[in-house]
């Protein structure tokens, strides 16, 4: 029976340097899984999650000959899913999962420190204020959509508006927001990382 032989990352990553494929498959299938378990959880989405692993592996595959990786490569890989999260939360905020998320973290998530609770605060205030700054109906269409939890088609018959107008004025009120928390988007999706710990 033949042994098996254990390579320490180091070593792999040596290899891997040096483009050995072998190699950078035993990394990929060390690793994907607990970064692929991290992605998920934050994006709430497997597919979305599976897609940034597998973008970081490829950046590693990419830049194999100039890469420098001191220390723990674990703690680099969990790094750089951490980071890859906030950047994909940043650009996709105002999706409505998310923007249901952002509710979510607002609402119940008490952070330990003062610094995270005070960014939660000025979260708050920041959407607020834009929603208080929407046209009447489309604050109305928001509310009744976000806080009330109405379909379009309900929302429609309570307004006396067509579901085409409930769809245009919550795509409207979705890039208002956007706009107000874009100078917060990092601070929001460093919050829900914490936050779904």
């Amino acid at each position: 029976m033949e042994a098996t032989i254990i390579y320490t990352d180091e070593t792999l990553l040596d290899l891997v340097a040096d483009g050995d494929k072998d190699a950078f498959t035993m990394l990929y299938r060390r690793y994907w899984q607990p970064l692929f378990t991290s992605a998920a959880r934050a994006l709430r989405s497997k597919t979305d999650a599976a897609d940034l692993v597998q973008d970081i592996f490829l950046s590693i595959w990419n830049r194999r000959h100039d890469l420098n990786i001191t220390g723990s490569l674990a703690a680099y890989l969990q790094t750089s899913v951490r980071y890859s999260v906030i950047k994909y939360i940043e650009k996709n905020i105002t999706r409505r999962d998310y923007l249901i998320l952002l509710t979510e973290v607002l609402v119940n998530y008490q952070p330990p420190d003062v610094e995270s609770q005070l960014q939660i605060k000025e979260l708050q205030n920041v959407i607020r204020s834009a929603v208080e700054q929407m046209p009447h109906k489309m604050r109305e269409v928001y509310q009744l959509s976000r806080q009330h939890h109405l379909s379009h088609k309900e929302i429609a018959g309570r307004l006396g508006i067509s579901d085409e107008t409930v769809k245009k004025h919550i795509q409207h009120a979705l890039q208002i927001i956007k706009t107000a928390i874009r100078h917060n988007a990092t601070t929001f999706a460093f919050l829900l990382i914490q936050w779904l710990k």
